[in-house]
């Protein structure tokens, strides 16, 4: 009898030789460019994964977002859906990308067309959160695509988007805060009088009696005494934007001594951490923070 050559798969640049390895190091590009090609498929036969590969092969969507979804599943990887689905986005942004360089290559474009499709696909991106303004993975991804690829247009229409989303999309306000990059167009820094502007738009939003309804699930909120002790509210790895906080009341990224913030640290600075430990002496004291 031949003897089964078996392999290994690569997943975030390791191998996987077995479902736990892909369960650890679970990639959605890499599992879904994988799904796609059919090498999973071969994968789990020769490794002797035979139920996970009739799970597979009974897939039948062509949706990428719900053939990562059923492959999640599957092979019970924890993962977030909100952000599985925002990593998605952005998959096929890179893949669009990509067809169309492969365009360009292949019929020879000029500048000005080049220009012309760069424009209109920056403005697809406008018009997709325009469209979802409560779809927070696809903002996110669509604003983390329009500042790493379209970073000149950005620039240019930064004004123009803040104010069309704060009147069709608080929640995308909030999301431009998170982005590393986007996040400087619109807190303070320097004498521009356009940025003021914003930013007090933005710090009259969160004040706004229904801030919280606007925001819907999107928008965490704890209230409660600690006694004098820390609370682990959120783990270390995953980011947290602090949007409000109360006189009196202390947090940190978990974990990290030293590292504590008073309320006036907090106080319209927008601030990013790394998991939340949170301490308070009063137990009708709200924060008010949002996953990054």
């Amino acid at each position: 009898m031949a003897k089964t050559i078996k392999f290994n798969l690569i997943c975030d640049e390791k191998p996987i030789r077995t479902i736990e390895d892909l369960q650890n190091n679970f990639s959605i590009e890499d599992v879904l460019t994988y799904y796609n090609n059919k090498l999973l498929h071969r994968w789990l036969s020769v490794r002797g994964y035979d139920a996970e590969l009739k799970a597979v092969s009974a897939i039948t969507t062509d949706d990428s977002i719900e053939i990562i979804k059923e492959l999640i599943h599957i092979f019970n990887v924890e993962t977030d859906e909100k952000k599985v689905e925002e990593s998605i986005y952005m998959f096929q942004y890179q893949e669009e990308r990509r067809q169309t360089y492969e365009i360009y290559k292949i019929e020879n474009y000029n500048v000005v067309n080049i220009i012309e499709d760069y424009e209109h696909d920056y403005l697809q991106l406008v018009r997709g959160i325009l469209l979802n303004p409560n779809d927070v993975s696809l903002i996110k991804a669509n604003i983390a695509e329009m500042v790493s690829n379209y970073d000149w247009v950005f620039e240019l229409n930064h004004r123009e988007l803040f104010w069309d989303l704060m009147k069709r999309s608080p929640l995308g306000v909030m999301c431009l805060l998170m982005n590393e990059e986007s996040r400087k167009y619109y807190l303070p820094g320097g004498d521009n009088e356009d940025k003021k502007r914003m930013f007090q738009a933005i710090c009259n939003l969160i004040e706004q009696s229904d801030f919280e309804k606007l925001l819907g699930e999107n928008l965490i909120t704890f209230s409660g005494m600690t006694d004098g002790y820390w609370k682990d509210l959120e783990p270390k790895g995953k980011k947290f934007m602090i949007v409000s906080m109360e006189i009196g009341d202390f947090v940190r990224s978990a974990g990290k001594s030293g590292g504590d913030l008073t309320s006036s640290d907090i106080k319209n600075a927008f601030v990013i951490l790394d998991g939340i430990d949170y301490k308070s002496n009063y137990s009708y004291h709200k924060l008010r923070y949002m996953e990054v």
